[in-house]
């Protein structure tokens, strides 16, 4: 009788051993997160994820992101201004674009650094390390600003990226 109710009380304490073990733990799979550099919004229909810019130490760069849209949008402009390193405004961005407007199609991934769109950015004040305040424009919309980062081109996973 003993040994019968030692097995019960066994079987009962492993479940619930693990059922509390696994309750109220802050996992970091339990907390949304960005897994990339650059920063995500959304604005009506349209989602903008993983905004950057790809810069050298000259105040050249490249606007990078990824947009996509539950339904036919535009995108119509791009600006911006840097932050300097004291997080004092610096001298806007100079935006010299092909491809745009850019038409996103519905569902559809439109990556800014694939042909035919291509967003240069130039400022005296913008350097890898600090960030820009960044507004891009779509038709139906509106506009979605962001602080994003200013990586530097000469990470390996920005090389393929030509800044000039």
């Amino acid at each position: 009788m003993a040994s019968t109710l030692r097995r019960i009380g066994v079987s009962l304490c492993v479940p619930l051993a693990l059922a509390l073990t696994g309750c109220g733990m802050d996992a970091q799979t339990l907390q949304p997160y960005t897994p990339a550099e650059g920063v995500n919004s959304s604005v009506g229909s349209v989602m903008v994820r993983n905004v950057l810019i790809v810069a050298d130490n000259t105040g050249r760069g490249v606007l990078s992101a990824s947009v996509a849209t539950y339904g036919d949008d535009t995108l119509t402009g791009v600006t911006g201004t840097p932050q300097k390193s004291d997080g004092s405004l610096g001298s806007p961005l100079v935006v010299t674009s092909t491809g745009l407007p850019a038409t996103l199609a519905a569902n559809t991934l439109t990556v800014l650094t694939d042909a035919p769109v291509r967003i240069a950015v130039t400022s005296p004040d913008m350097k890898p390390g600090l960030l820009a305040d960044v507004t891009l424009t779509f038709a139906k919309a509106g506009p979605v600003t962001l602080v994003a980062p200013v990586l530097s081109s000469d990470e390996p996973e920005f090389q393929h990226i030509t800044v000039g």
